[in-house]
């Protein structure tokens, strides 16, 4: 590890991400696509070494949850152990809640407590709220979370530590503080460890800090008109984008922020720039579309089609409308065609809403016969109208029937 050229008197920058969640699993991925989204997420890691390196950072900040878990294999975060001992620079590694420093948590092991003694000043963890200087000029704080569940403002109570220990910042030094947790409560009532954002503001007009650097979130987002407080986001995509565009929308970005402290000392508070950077490469998207004929099922077809990188590419869809037997299975094989080359493609059952109707002649045609089989399929399409399960019955023996015919 080496440190970046020595900035100018008063000026320093970092790189702030959060919620590596390395360990993560999703359901939805198989045992072929796990392993590569695993490898991803540690590659993300390295990408954000690359972009440290090259954009001449001095610290790599991580704002809490750098584990998916406390209760991990221990391959899991020992492998990313040796991800981190390679780092350029300065790495602060803030416990977040679902890596909380409680009794049990990954940085109780060995291993951890080891690197940060070793003589390297590589990597270290953010066990309390006291001071770490990166070099004269450039110091970090921490607010790290002692248990999965908080009863307080963490940001808040680290800054009066701050306030307490330190005071305002010196002529010429900048100061980050990390932090982790949600910046309001979605219930009817008041939730006790929301993190007061405009207190936190407050705190970097007085100069007690410069920059607050949040996870908890994993979009990034500014969550203040002064930009002296973000959200990084996840590096990595964790969750859906829906087309509305709710949900994970801006996941796979870390931030280069910039601080320019006075040092001759004036009353003004520094100055903060930050600039989101890509890094990200899987994607998570969910698509919705109405299906009322073969047009639809091609444009269907088309939009999956062009998705860049279906290899690390999940698409849950979900789509409506009315369509008759052969448009039925016309979708079914289209979708078990393409279903391969993603890394997940599987329907989103809650806004699962095709309707099978055959048409006036699709029975006659698909069931010649007048024994059973035609009987039961006339029977089914009756149920269809009303019963779920019947639709699938007729649309499997549909497909059967197909299948023996040759076609």
């Amino acid at each position: 590890m080496s440190l970046p050229q020595r900035r100018p008197e008063g000026t320093a920058r970092i790189l702030h991400t959060s919620d590596w969640h390395l360990g993560m699993s999703r359901w939805f991925l198989d045992a072929d696509a796990q392993p590569r989204f695993d490898e991803a997420r540690l590659a993300a890691v390295e990408r954000l070494f690359d972009i440290a390196r090259s954009r001449d950072c001095e610290a790599i900040v991580v704002a809490g949850d750098v584990f998916d878990s406390n209760f991990l294999e221990p391959r899991t975060w020992r492998r990313a152990l040796d991800v981190l001992r390679r780092t350029p620079v300065p790495l602060y590694l803030l416990p977040g809640n679902h890596d909380s420093l409680d009794p049990s948590s990954v940085y109780r092991q060995p291993e951890f407590e080891g690197l940060e003694q070793g003589g390297s000043a590589g990597v270290r963890v953010l066990r309390n709220s006291e001071a770490q200087e990166v070099r004269p000029g450039l110091v970090i704080f921490g607010a790290p979370l002692l248990s999965r569940y908080g009863a307080e403002d963490v940001v808040g109570r680290a800054l009066s530590a701050v306030r307490e220990d330190c005071g305002a910042a010196p002529p010429g030094e900048a100061r980050v503080l990390v932090g982790h947790g949600r910046v309001q409560s979605w219930g009817s009532e008041m939730a006790l460890d929301v993190i007061d954002v405009d207190a936190a503001v407050a705190a970097c007009e007085q100069r007690l800090v410069d920059y607050i650097a949040l996870g908890d979130t994993h979009s990034a987002m500014r969550l203040h008109d002064s930009g002296r407080a973000w959200y990084s986001g996840s590096p990595e995509v964790t969750d859906y984008r829906e087309e509305d565009g709710t949900g994970e929308s801006a996941s796979g970005f870390a931030l280069i922020v910039d601080i320019a402290a006075d040092p001759l000392g004036g009353d003004s508070p520094a100055q903060v720039a930050v600039e989101q950077v890509p890094v990200g490469q899987w994607t998570f998207a969910a698509v919705d579309a109405r299906m009322d004929g073969l047009e639809d099922v091609h444009a269907l077809v088309e939009r999956l089609d062009c998705f860049p990188h279906p290899r690390t590419t999940v698409v849950k869809y979900g789509l409506e409308g009315t369509i008759d037997l052969a448009t039925s299975g016309e979708l079914e094989r289209q979708l078990n065609e393409l279903r391969p080359k993603f890394a997940a493609l599987y329907p989103r059952h809650s806004r699962d809403r095709v309707h099978v109707v055959p048409g006036e002649s699709e029975i006659a045609e698909a069931f010649p016969t007048a024994g059973v089989v035609g009987r039961v399929a006339e029977e089914l399409s009756l149920l269809a109208q009303t019963t779920p399960k019947a639709e699938d019955a007729l649309k499997l023996l549909y497909r059967l029937s197909h299948t023996q015919d040759g076609k």
